[in-house]
């Protein structure tokens, strides 16, 4: 680390704040490695590559990476409830009859944003039962496309068969 000062830097300021644990639980209060490299005023890519070969971070980031994940699923709720609440205040406070206090394309959006989200976390709590079709191949056979395929593979054949006549002399 002699000739790398940006990286000494980053690891001094990360074991000041409290090392591997202040990392830790930075990712699980819905932290980034993108939003803790904007902190230390340095790139995201280099942040995460420099943690990713650091063996205590790299450890204490694996080790909470499935509670951190649930932790954004749960963030991406608090999105959409705070845009939901925020909106059912500006129509409230809207002049009635006004367009902003009738339900709009953006309501729609939000609801529809929503329902995704609990989509999302009921795949990824319970697979079994409302996992996707990720992982699996889906396969589409057109019936007409095969036969009318076979017509002409036959006909191209034919064509290429010649009779060879011969006499018995």
């Amino acid at each position: 680390m002699a000739g790398r000062p940006k990286r000494k830097a980053a690891f001094a300021e990360i074991e000041k704040r409290g090392g591997a644990e202040y990392l830790q639980e930075f990712l699980l209060s819905g932290g980034t490695v993108s939003g803790l490299a904007k902190e230390l005023n340095l790139d995201r890519g280099y942040l995460h590559r420099i943690l990713g070969k650091h063996e205590g971070y790299s450890a204490a980031m694996e080790a909470v990476r499935e509670e951190a994940a649930d932790a954004h699923a749960e963030a991406g709720f608090d999105i959409m409830r705070r845009l939901r609440e925020d909106r059912r205040t500006e129509r409230s406070g809207a002049e009635p009859g006004s367009k902003v206090s009738e339900l709009s394309a953006l309501d729609i959006s939000i609801a529809k944003e929503e329902a995704m989200q609990h989509r999302f976390i009921a795949e990824a709590w319970n697979q079994k039962r409302y996992g996707s079709s990720k992982g699996q191949t889906q396969i589409t056979v057109n019936v007409g496309d095969m036969h009318l395929d076979a017509l002409r593979k036959v006909k191209l054949v034919q064509d290429a068969t010649k009779t060879i006549e011969h006499s018995d002399d």
